[in-house]
């Protein structure tokens, strides 16, 4: 009896064996798979960067534009804008800000020119006003109207003005 038990042990020993080899091959071919899907995909990606390069770069070199270059382009754009959504934010924020500036002065200027004209219609004014106030004013006119309105109480001085000498 103990020559069938060895026999069977070194029986089940040799299927132990086998069924570790296909274990091994079949966690290689797994492996061997998972390197190339990996390698699939980092081409995949890697024609996706070179397509995005090649339209943002400012080389005569363009790759020839298919649907499928178009396609992939297509799916990475998505991923893209999720990712840089902060900064695409912040740009838009200062486009917005510099607009909104740039309406801004232009009103304040055209303000600033209409305030400027009313000044200047004012200041005529004034000096109109002040030119016809002096000229009403001079002694001669006030003699003129007075003797048109028949006043005679009103002559003029006969004697020169004196002029006072102040020491200091």
């Amino acid at each position: 009896m103990a020559e069938i038990e060895t026999d069977n042990f070194e029986e089940l020993q040799e299927e132990v064996q086998e069924v570790q080899e296909q274990e091994t091959q079949e966690v290689e071919e797994a492996q061997e798979q998972e390197v190339q899907e990996a390698e699939v995909a980092q081409e995949q990606v890697s024609n996706k960067e070179k397509l995005m390069r090649s339209l943002v770069s400012d080389d005569d070199e363009v790759d020839e534009l298919t649907a499928a270059n178009i396609r992939q382009m297509l799916d990475a754009a998505p991923r893209w804008f999720l990712s840089q959504w902060k900064m695409l934010l912040l740009v838009l924020a200062g486009i917005f800000l510099y607009i909104t500036n740039g309406y801004q002065a232009q009103v304040e200027m055209m303000k600033e020119n209409e305030l400027e004209a009313e000044l200047k219609d004012w200041r005529y004014r004034s000096i109109t006003r002040v030119s016809e106030l002096t000229q009403l004013c001079r002694q001669s006119q006030l003699e003129q109207k007075l003797r048109e309105q028949g006043d005679s109480t009103l002559t003029p001085s006969k004697v020169a003005p004196f002029i006072i000498n102040v020491k200091e």
